[in-house]
C-alpha cells in the first residue's frame, strides 16, 4: 500500500532508525529537538513558519471532482439551528493563522521539567490519573480506554476492528496521554508498555508491515503528542489555570482561535488517527491539507458535540477559554465559541471543496461518538460503567489479556494512595497502608512538588515518620535497614517482593509471615512503595521509610536469613 502521508518530512530514513535518533535523548529540550529536526530539518527558524509545532494551512484549490463530494450535513447553512458552543451559529472572518509561536513556551517548561528531575527523576505528576471516573487500578484505565477505542475506530471505519491489529494496537497507544500522564522519555525510552507492547515494538511492526514514510509520521507526531500532552498537564497542576501556561498563550486573542485549535489537535493525536483511518481505508497518499484539516476538524467536532450534551464544561484544557484582560473574559470566551465553531465550519467547506476523500470528511464530522462511545457517558457520571462482556471479549481478542506489567500497576497505585490527601489533613482511616507510611508518601509527594513549585513547600505542613528512632542505634539496625531497601532493586513484580520479603526476613527464627506484611499494608501498597524506590530513590525514599518501620514495630528481634 502507498503511503498517505505527504512526503514533506526532512528525514528520508526508517522508523526504527529514527526511534533509535530519539532514544537517544536524555533531556525534554533535546528530546523536542530531536524530534523537530527529524521532521523539519536543521533550517527551519523555529518561528509559526515551523511546520513541526504549527499548521500552515495552504490556499484551498477546487477539485475537479468537487461534485462527487457532498457537503457536511451539518454546515453553514444549518449550523444555526442548533446550540453547539453558545448557539451563535456562523460567523465569516476567522482566520487561520497563528498568532503565538509555541517555540518559547514550550521550550521554557521543559527546561523547568527537565530542572525539576534534577532533583528527583519522577515528577509530581507523573503516572496521575486525568479521566476523573474513580478508577481503582491502571488495568481499569487501560482497558477502558481501549474500549473506547474500539467504539471511536467502529464509527470511524465500519469495518471489522480484529483485521486491523496494528491500526488499533497503535490507536490504544495514542490514547494513553490523554487518560494518564505519561513521561515522554519513559515511551521512547521503552519503560512503558501497553499489553506488553512498547512503542518500539509497534514501530517494528510498522517497518515490518512496510509502512514506509507513515510509520515515520506516526511516530513524530506521537512524540510530538506526548510533549504537548505532558506540558499541559504538569502546567495544570503547577499553576492550574493561570496565565502563564501555553494554554493561555494561545487563550488571549478573542478574534483568533487557531492556536488553540492546533494545540487540541497536537494533544488530541488525531493526526495519526487521520493517518490510520486513511490506511484501513486503502486512500493512498492524502494532500497534507486534507490531513491536517481532518486532524483539526475531529477534535472539534467532539467539542461542539460535548457542547451540546453538557459535557464540554468539564474538561481541564477548554480550548474557548479565555485568557485576555479579567474584565473581558466573558465577551472574549464568547467570541472564541463563536470562532471556534466558525473555522470549523469553514474547514468543512474546504475539505468538501478540494475533494478530501469520504472516510476522513466523515472522520472529521462525527458527532455521534459523544452519544455513543462510553468514554463520554462516564465523563458526565464522574464514574466508570461495566464494560460489557461482548466488549470484554472484543478487547480481549484485539489487544490480549494483560493491560498492564507491574511497573505501570505500582506507580499508579503510588499516586492513588495520595491522590485522596491533601498533605495539611489528617491521614484517612480508609486507607489500607498504615498511617505512617502513607504519611512518608505524602511527605515525598510535597518534595516533588516542592521541586516543580517552590513555594508549595512553604505552604504544606510536613508529615513523615521520625527519621530516628531509639531502635535504629541498636546493633545491626543500619545493616539490616540497608538491606532490606536494597531488595527493591531485586523485585520485579508484587509476588517477587513478597517472596525476598517472607524468605529473607525472619522473627525469632520464623520467617516474616504475609499477616505481618499484611498488617502493614495491602501487597498492592508495599509493591507501590518499591516502585517509587525503583523510579526515584532518596533519603526520604518511600521503601527506606518502608525498612525504617518494619525495624520500629519489631526491634532487634528481626535478622537477614
Amino acid at each position: 500500500m502507498d503511503p498517505a502521508s505527504p512526503n514533506t518530512l526532512a528525514y528520508k530514513g526508517t522508523a526504527l532508525d529514527a526511534l533509535e535518533e530519539l532514544a537517544q535523548t536524555k533531556t525534554y529540550v533535546e528530546l523536542l529537538h530531536v524530534a523537530h529536526s527529524l521532521w523539519c530539518g536543521s533550517s527551519c527558524p523555529r518561528n509559526i513558519e515551523c511546520k513541526f509545532l504549527h499548521y500552515k494551512m495552504t490556499e484551498p484549490q477546487a477539485s475537479k471532482k468537487a461534485d462527487l463530494v457532498p457537503p457536511h450535513r451539518y454546515n453553514k447553512s444549518t449550523a444555526n439551528y442548533f446550540t453547539l458552543m453558545g448557539g451563535e451559529g456562523y460567523e465569516s472572518g476567522f482566520t487561520q493563522e497563528h498568532q503565538v509561536n509555541f517555540w518559547p513556551p514550550l521550550e521554557s517548561v521543559l527546561r523547568r521539567i527537565d530542572q525539576a528531575r534534577e532533583k528527583g527523576d519522577f515528577l509530581f505528576c507523573d503516572y496521575t490519573d486525568w479521566t476523573k471516573k474513580q478508577n481503582s487500578s491502571a488495568k481499569q484505565v487501560v482497558q477502558c480506554f481501549c474500549r473506547d477505542i474500539i467504539q471511536w475506530m467502529a464509527i470511524w471505519n465500519g469495518v471489522d476492528l480484529k483485521t486491523v491489529p496494528l491500526e488499533m494496537w497503535l490507536a490504544a497507544m495514542i490514547t494513553t496521554p490523554d487518560d494518564l500522564c505519561i513521561p515522554p522519555l519513559d515511551v521512547v525510552h521503552q519503560k512503558f508498555r501497553l499489553y506488553g507492547r512498547s512503542l518500539r515494538d509497534l514501530v517494528q511492526a510498522m517497518v515490518d508491515d512496510n509502512w514506509g514514510r507513515d510509520a515515520v509520521h506516526v511516530l513524530l507526531s506521537f512524540v510530538r503528542q506526548l510533549i504537548f500532552q505532558y506540558v499541559e498537564k504538569v502546567e495544570f497542576e503547577g499553576t492550574v489555570n493561570s496565565d502563564a501556561g501555553i494554554h493561555a498563550q494561545a487563550g488571549k486573542h478573542a478574534d483568533s482561535v487557531w492556536d488553540s485549535i492546533v494545540l487540541r489537535t497536537h494533544t488530541g493525536g488525531t493526526y495519526v488517527g487521520m493517518i490510520l483511518i486513511s490506511r484501513i481505508a486503502g486512500l493512498g497518499m492524502l494532500e497534507e491539507n486534507w490531513i491536517l484539516g481532518s486532524a483539526a476538524n475531529s477534535c472539534i467536532s467532539m467539542d461542539l458535540a460535548k457542547s451540546a450534551a453538557r459535557i464540554y464544561h468539564v474538561d481541564n484544557h477548554q480550548p474557548t477559554l479565555s485568557f485576555g484582560e479579567q474584565s473581558k473574559q466573558s465577551t472574549f470566551e464568547k467570541r472564541r465559541k463563536v470562532g471556534y465553531h466558525s473555522v470549523y465550519l469553514d474547514m468543512m467547506d474546504d475539505l468538501a471543496g478540494t475533494g478530501c476523500p469520504e472516510p476522513l470528511l466523515h472522520a472529521a464530522g462525527t458527532f455521534l461518538g459523544v452519544q455513543l462511545v462510553h468514554r463520554y457517558w462516564e465523563r458526565s457520571l464522574g464514574y466508570r460503567i461495566p464494560i460489557h462482556p461482548v466488549m470484554a471479549d472484543t478487547i480481549s481478542n484485539i489487544y490480549g489479556d494483560e493491560p498492564t506489567d507491574a511497573r505501570l500497576d505500582g506507580l499508579f497505585h503510588l499516586r492513588l494512595l495520595v491522590s485522596g490527601h491533601k498533605v495539611e489533613q489528617e491521614i484517612s482511616a480508609e486507607s489500607t497502608l498504615c498511617p505512617d507510611l502513607l504519611a512518608a508518601c505524602l511527605e515525598r509527594q510535597r518534595q516533588r512538588t516542592s521541586a516543580w513549585k517552590p513555594d508549595h513547600a512553604d505552604t504544606c505542613t510536613s508529615h513523615t515518620i521520625p527519621t530516628q528512632h531509639s531502635s535504629y542505634s541498636q546493633p545491626g539496625a543500619a545493616e539490616w535497614i540497608s538491606d532490606v531497601h536494597r531488595l527493591s532493586q531485586r523485585a520485579n513484580n508484587p509476588k517477587e517482593l513478597q517472596k525476598l520479603l517472607t524468605s529473607l526476613v525472619v522473627v525469632n527464627s520464623t520467617p516474616l509471615s504475609v499477616d505481618h506484611l499484611d498488617a502493614v499494608g495491602s501487597q498492592d501498597d508495599l509493591w507501590a512503595l518499591c516502585m517509587a524506590c525503583k523510579v526515584d530513590c532518596s533519603k526520604d525514599c518511600e521503601w527506606l521509610a518502608f525498612a525504617k518501620y518494619i525495624w520500629k514495630q519489631f526491634g532487634s528481634s528481626f535478622t537477614l536469613a
